[in-house]
Order: structure tokens, then C-alpha cells, then sequence
């Protein structure tokens, strides 16, 4: 069915509905408020006074009066609840309170105050008494322009009338054993709640019951792994000797867990997980090394070309030392025939690349180990085709988002997980400090000789040009103003993907000193002279996604500086996390607390990276119940599952483990 078959949907809507990444009608009804407005609970004017929203039920009382001033207009008109007046005020709105008839009773959702003996409100927001979206709950949802809450909520209405029963994944047998409601059940009452328990109820089964999905897929694509009989013969006290460093003691255990993979019957197919600069590129490198030395290729795949051409460079003298072949392949490296040739003619041991590895005419001649760095920038599709160049090759997934132990030791026993938990000595200190905004003037003093010293700053927003204050576009301004000789450059997801590449590029190459940007550069840059990061905003930010930011300065032997800035800061404030630790572990343990482990082992589905989204955060004990469920699955042989909703729903080749 398609969205324009609904009610209220033209060609218009629709293109916007996409820019929120709906497009079908299945897209709508899992499309998850961000929040919700508990307005379920009539307030009377002497308990409402505390400074926050809530619904009334007051009966007009006057005509609508208004008043102009140069660049204002005020309405306002008077009010009653029993014997007690309110005058409604409406600033430059002169026709919402003309809807409003003498002698009706309605009902206001706001914020009331008292100036002297009168009660007051500003802006309300107002409905009839037959009207839902005033004493309810309110699910909030995130919105683009020409569509309002109103209108998403309507249009997700219509959905659920025709929800795909294809996506029941739990026959109800099984929910009926466990309590839990089927999913159209669970769905209506996330998006028109009808009390706080039951929303509460309906969204911790949905979440359930998505990463009880992803348990299932993983379990059972590990049971399907190809057979393998690789022999790999290596000294690898000889190979780490060659090393102008010692690996760190996980960094250890985790190449001895990968060559233990990669040598048994099965093919590898590995998470290798580690804190921003722990290491982890060095231990899949130490691997590829090992394979090459055997006869096998091996490829490495990154998210941007700047950081390609960083690990050529960087790892291209320690690779030939060893006899091999190592070559670079980007969408714009020369010589992109002669060097495509010899990777198919096995001339090429090692290739280092981007996107680029997977188009259709780049062959391997024996690619035994494919290695892809920052798993979730990747889409499936993607690595398939990459893991489809090699003939049962083994594959190693990086990624640096920090697992929390209680849920690492229970993905343990389904996936083959592998955790670097210390720092490589001689990472440089990071001092991080809470900045309010209004002492922004400090900043640029910092700035200014940071850049006057020629280090490099990184400046991050959340939105890139929103009328927040702190986007993108208006701090290129600010900057711009502020320090006048420096070399300025803005990036965001709007540049086409040469013009990233070119200015991540420029500012690896020191061309640029300040570089504002959205989260573009969580992954995909390595400047060690970028000593001085500033996140705006940084409350909007979780705090897994603050540490991974973070992680780009502190690379090289300067001293290293990160200032969160934030309209407001209390000594509650979860910032205050990030400024006292730089271990990304115990970040994710407090991230566990505030928030639950999320969706950390999912790769993006159908566009929507779900990482992002706090609904799907699990708490200790859902996940607990979760892999008891997982479990009385497995021992009734997954009898009542929908395993044709579960290929339709990952899209993915059997051979590849949703990492």
C-alpha cells in the first residue's frame, strides 16, 4: 500500500514524510515518538502553579481584545474556572483566540502564573472537550517542516488499520506464555496511549521483542557458518618483535582469539570491540600481516577516504618490512586499472580502500580475511558485496562502541565477541570542562591561541542550519567574526560526498585550523595536531556519542582540551560524566544506567540508524528477559517463530552475521 492511499497524504506530504525516512505505510507505524506529554491529569488553578504545563478545562467569559505595537500584537481575552478569572494572553496570534466563543467550556494545556491577584497564561494550546490531544497522553514525534504533530499522528492512525500481520514475529502461543501483547496491540498504545502502565508495558515488549529478533538471526546464522580448512603457519613472537611497541594485554587476547578463529573449522566471523584509540586497527593489521604471509589476501575497508589514505600511509612501511604488497584503492586513487589488475592477478597482498573495494569490477584472486572498520557506517548491503569478493573469506567487524560487561557477557555465548578494555600508552591527556554558554567570549580567547600556536579545533553542533543559535551555519558566522585570521571551514551531511572528502582531506593536511561540523567526523578522521574539541549543544548529545567525539583529539603528544557547552549546567547534569572519565567502559556502564544498553549490535536497517533512537534502549532486566525468552525458544527449537519475517526483515546473505 502506498502512503499516498492514505487520508490527507498528497505528493507534497509524501516528499516530506521521506525526509523523516518514511516511505511506506509500515515505515509510519514504526516511526516511535521522541517523548511523551502526560496531559491525562485536570489541574485546577490553586495546584497548578508550580511553573509547568498542564491541562484545564475554563469557560470563555469575553470578547477577544487586541493591541498593536510597532513589532507585536497582543491578544487577549478573560476566562473562567468556578469564580476564579484568567486572562489568556496570545502574542502575535491574533486569530486562534478568535476561535474561542463566549459562553464554551475548553480545554488549555499551559502554564500558568499569577500577577498579583489575576492568574495569567501565554500562547495555549487549546481543544474541545471532545478533543484527544488535550487529556491524554501525547505521544511527541520528531517532525520535519510542512508536517505537525497532529498530522503524524492522524496518518499513523490509518497505518495501524492496515498493519502487516507478516511482522508478528511470535506466534501467540509464545506471547501468551510470557504475558506479553502481539505487536498491533503494543503499537496502538504506543502511539494513543491510554494510561502510563500500559505505554510503559507496550514499550518495553516492542523493545523485547526488536532485539529478541536480532538474537534469533545471530544465533542461527552461527550455526550456518561455512566449514573451513585454513592452515596458517606463523611465529607470532617474531611478527610482534617487529612492532616498535608493545601490545597491550587485551590487545593480546584479542589477536590470539582472532588467529584461533580464523585457524578452526569454522569461518571467522568476529566483533572486534574497543575504546576510541585502544588499538584495535594495529591487532587486525598484526592478522592481515599473518595471511599475507601464508599466501591469502586480505582487504580492509574504512568509512572515508581521508582515513584510507591515513592508515596506507601509516601501516605501509610495517607491512613491506614483512615482503608484502600492500596497495590504496579509493574512488579517486590513480592508476585505479593497473592497481584493480593486480589485486586480480594476486600481485597485491593487502588492500587498504573504501566503498571503493566493492564495486563490480574490482576481483580478488584469494581473499581469505576481510576486515571492516566502524561497523555502523556501513549498511548490509554494503558488506555483502564486500564479503562476496572473497571465496568463504573470514571477517572481522571493528567497532568502537563500548559494550557494557552485563551485556557483553551475555552476547558472548551467542557471537563471537572480542573487547580491547585498555589504552596503548602515550595517549595524550584530554582535559574535558563544562562551559555555559554564556561565557562563550572565554572559548574564543582559548581559540584564538590554540590556532596562534598552530594546533587545530574541531567545533561540533547538532544541526546544521535549524534557528538554534548553535548550528552549524550560525557558528561558521560566529567564528567567522570572532577570530578573523583564522582558516575557517564548515562540514555537514548536505555536501556532497567529494566536498566532504575534500575538506576532511584539507584539514588532515593542516590547511584548515577550525573545522564546525555536524557528527560527521565521529569516525573517519585521524589529525594528531587537532588538540582542542567544542561541543555545542552538548546536552542533546548521548553520552556515548560525546566520548566517541571526544576521541578524535588527544592523538598526538599535545595536551589535549574538550569544552561541552550547554545553556545550563547543575551538578546532576550527565555531562558531568564525561568530564570526569575518559574510559569509555565505565561511560557505558553510567550510559547503562541513564539510559539502558541500547541496540548495539544492529547495523542500519531500512536507512534508520536505530542507535540513535532512545526508544530502543533496553534496561537490565529486559534484556534478562529477553535471553530468557531466547532461551525457552532455542530448547522448543525456535517452534512459533516467523522466520520468514525475520529474512525479510535483515535482507541479508545467510553467510554474514548481523554485527
Amino acid at each position: 500500500m502506498d502512503l499516498l492511499d492514505l487520508k490527507g497524504i498528497g505528493k507534497k506530504k509524501k516528499e516530506y514524510l521521506e525526509k523523516l525516512s518514511i516511505y511506506k505505510v509500515e515505515d509510519l507505524y514504526n516511526y516511535y515518538p521522541r517523548e511523551y506529554e502526560d496531559r491525562s491529569k485536570k489541574f485546577d488553578l490553586s495546584h497548578g502553579l508550580d511553573g509547568k504545563k498542564h491541562y484545564y478545562e475554563w469557560k470563555i467569559e469575553s470578547k477577544v481584545y487586541t493591541n498593536y505595537g510597532k513589532k507585536v500584537s497582543v491578544s487577549y481575552l478573560y476566562a473562567s474556572e468556578k469564580d476564579t478569572r484568567i486572562k489568556i494572553v496570545f502574542f502575535n496570534d491574533k486569530f486562534s483566540p478568535r476561535s474561542l466563543k463566549i459562553g464554551k467550556i475548553y480545554k488549555f494545556y499551559t502554564k500558568v502564573t499569577k500577577n498579583g491577584y489575576d492568574f495569567e497564561c501565554y500562547n495555549p494550546e487549546f481543544s474541545d472537550l471532545d478533543d484527544d490531544r488535550i487529556g491524554n497522553i501525547v505521544p511527541i514525534y520528531p517532525l520535519t517542516r510542512a508536517i505537525n504533530n497532529k498530522n503524524l499522528s492522524d496518518f499513523i492512525g490509518q497505518a495501524l488499520e492496515h498493519f502487516d500481520k507478516e511482522e508478528l514475529l511470535l506466534d501467540k502461543k509464545i506471547l501468551d506464555e510470557f504475558h506479553f501483547s502481539d505487536k498491533i496491540t503494543n503499537l496502538r498504545e504506543i502511539h494513543f496511549p491510554t494510561s502510563v502502565d500500559s505505554l510503559k508495558k507496550a514499550k518495553s515488549e516492542v523493545k523485547i521483542v526488536d532485539f529478541l529478533k536480532e538474537l534469533i538471526f545471530i544465533y542461527i546464522m552461527q550455526k550456518e557458518n561455512s566449514y573451513q580448512n585454513l592452515k596458517l603457519k606463523f611465529d607470532l613472537d617474531k611478527i610482534l618483535n617487529k612492532l616498535d611497541f608493545d601490545l597491550t594485554s587485551s590487545q593480546y587476547k584479542a589477536l590470539l582469539e582472532i588467529l584461533d578463529d580464523c585457524t578452526g573449522k569454522s569461518i571467522m566471523n568476529r566483533l572486534l570491540c574497543g575504546d576510541v584509540g585502544s588499538g584495535k586497527t594495529i591487532v587486525a593489521l598484526i592478522a592481515m600481516i599473518i595471511f599475507s604471509l601464508n599466501s591469502y589476501q586480505t582487504c580492509m575497508m574504512v568509512p572515508t577516504e581521508v582515513l584510507a589514505i591515513q592508515q596506507f600511509e601509516k601501516n605501509k612501511k610495517l607491512i613491506e618490512y614483512f615482503g608484502l604488497k600492500v596497495c590504496l584503492l579509493t574512488s579517486s586513487v590513480k592508476n585505479k586499472d593497473e592497481i584493480k589488475e593486480k589485486v586480480k592477478n594476486g600481485q597485491v597482498d593487502i588492500v587498504i580502500g573504501t566503498h571503493a573495494l566493492i564495486v563490480e569490477d574490482v576481483e580478488f584472486k584469494n581473499l581469505k580475511l576481510i576486515v571492516a572498520d566502524e561497523q555502523h557506517r556501513f549498511g548490509v548491503r554494503q558488506r555483502q558485496a564486500l564479503y562476496e569478493k572473497g571465496n568463504d573469506a573470514n571477517y572481522l567487524t571493528m567497532t568502537a562502541t563500548p559494550i557494557p560487561r552485563t551485556l557483553f557477557l551475555k552476547m558472548k555465548k551467542l557471537l563471537d565477541l572480542s573487547q580491547i578494555t585498555d589504552l596503548p600508552k602515550g595517549r595524550g591527556e584530554i582535559m574535558t570542562e563544562l562551559v555555559l554558554l554564556s561565557m562563550e567570549e572565554i572559548l574564543f580567547a582559548k581559540i584564538y591561541d590554540f590556532v596562534k600556536d598552530g594546533r587545530q579545533v574541531y567545533i561540533v553542533s547538532d544541526s546544521i542550519d535549524s534557528d538554534d543559535e548553535n548550528c552549524v551555519e550560525n557558528l561558521y558566522k560566529r567564528y567567522k567574526k570572532k577570530i578573523k585570521n583564522a582558516r575557517i571551514e564548515k562540514l555537514h551531511g548536505k555536501l556532497k560526498a567529494e566536498q566532504k572528502e575534500q575538506i576532511l582531506k584539507d584539514f588532515s593536511d593542516g590547511k584548515i585550523d577550525i573545522l564546525i561540523s555536524t557528527t560527521v567526523i565521529e569516525v573517519g578522521i585521524d589529525v594528531s595536531n587537532a588538540n582542542c574539541m567544542i561541543i555545542y549543544n552538548a546536552n542533546n548529545f548521548g553520552l556515548s556519542s560525546l566520548h566517541q567525539l571526544r576521541g578524535r583529539i588527544g592523538r598526538g603528544k599535545h595536551k589535549s582540551y574538550c569544552y561541552l557547552v550547554s545553556k545550563k549546567i547543575d551538578e546532576r547534569s550527565k555531562l558531568n560524566i564525561i568530564k570526569n572519565s575518559n574510559d569509555g567502559f565505565e561511560i557505558a556502564k553510567k550510559d547503562l544506567k541513564l539510559r539502558g544498553a541500547g541496540k548495539i549490535l544492529s547495523t542500519i536497517q531500512h536507512g534508520k540508524n536505530l542507535d540513535d533512537m532512545n526508544y530502543f534502549n533496553l534496561k537490565e532486566d529486559e534484556i534478562d528477559l529477553c535471553f530468557k525468552i531466547f532461551t525457552y525458544l532455542k530448547n522448543n527449537n525456535f517452534d512459533g517463530v516467523n522466520f520468514t519475517y525475520l529474512e525479510k526483515y535483515f535482507n541479508i546473505d545467510k553467510r554474514i552475521v548481523l554485527n
